[in-house]
């Protein structure tokens, strides 16, 4: 039971609407049942989940016009964003194995108007999501992805930040500790960071011998960390055979990984260890029906400035 109906209809069992006298108490029969009404069978609590939030910068400083239009603007670059995890172009393997179970994006994101929080399994999920997002963003800004509408709302900013920790779902919605750190987070910042917390970096220290091994990380790293068979993708090493090399990686995606420990942030009583990041990726976006129109990107995400950051 997840749904207010039905916890609605065991709550009336135990309590009334209205009570014009103000000294209840409960005893220990109604503390027991108020308990288990909300317990994880009337809630469903889901394991950790990696919460991805991406923010446009100062979207109130728009003009009205283009305020109306930016949310727009944001989920045309969600989605190509999306369609480009999961298409192959150009014979290029993609990086749907990694998103199967992934039928919807939608389903798992909140949205605020001017960005929103997008839930993953794990944290390697939210980046290579968060990467494929700044690079159409960067396609956007620079005028090759709906140039004449890019030129009319000038440069977008989006901030980034990944949390992970467990998340519960009432009403088909989701809620909890990393969507709250989350929004801190990303409120506290003052540029373009990418921001990840302690628990995503303690993630990649586990699995990956941390998130500075980006650029090196190959897809057997991934599969034991993940218990599946990918076979191929499009971010990570690559699986490749020859004659003197049965199982050999190649990979010039991930170029360059800061990473930076940041001052603990305190906000409303809540002491978060943060870390700020930047990921330096090189990509080749191209026009789905004539691939020979192409162009070559070097995209920077986030950035190494400290300055005011918290």
């Amino acid at each position: 039971m997840n749904n207010k109906i039905e916890i609605l209809e065991k709550l009336n069992e135990i309590d009334i609407e209205f009570e014009p006298s103000i000294t209840i108490d409960l005893n220990e029969e109604e503390n027991c049942k108020l308990m288990t009404m909300f317990s994880k069978d009337n809630i469903t609590k889901n394991d950790k989940m990696a919460v991805l939030g991406l923010d446009i910068y100062k979207y109130s400083e728009f003009d009205e016009d283009k305020q109306n239009l930016i949310p727009f603007v944001f989920d045309i670059i969600f989605d190509e964003a999306w369609k480009h995890i999961t298409q192959t172009i150009q014979g290029l393997p993609s990086d749907l194995p990694l998103f199967r179970d992934i039928k919807d994006t939608r389903e798992n994101f909140i949205s605020t108007g001017d960005g929103g929080f997008l839930l993953f399994n794990t944290p390697l999920h939210a980046v290579i999501f968060n990467l494929h997002f700044y690079s159409i963003l960067h396609l956007f800004n620079t005028g090759h992805f709906y140039p004449r509408l890019s030129k009319y709302i000038g440069d977008i900013i989006v901030r980034s930040a990944i949390t992970y920790d467990n998340v519960f779902r009432y009403e088909k919605k989701y809620f909890g500790k990393p969507i709250i750190d989350n929004a801190r987070m990303l409120s506290k910042d003052k540029l373009n960071r990418f921001i990840i917390d302690k628990s995503v970096y303690q993630y990649f220290n586990k699995y990956f011998n941390g998130i500075g091994n980006l650029p090196i990380i190959n897809i057997e790293s991934i599969e034991r960390a993940m218990g599946i068979n990918i076979e191929n993708n499009l971010i990570f090493f690559t699986r490749r055979e020859n004659e003197n090399r049965k199982n050999y990686f190649i990979n010039d995606r991930i170029r360059n990984v800061h990473i930076q420990k940041i001052e603990e942030l305190t906000s409303k009583n809540t002491r978060l260890e943060l870390y700020n990041l930047e990921i330096q990726i090189f990509t080749i976006q191209c026009d789905e029906i004539d691939t020979n129109k192409e162009v070559s990107l070097l995209i920077t995400v986030g950035n190494t400035n400290l300055n005011n950051i918290l």
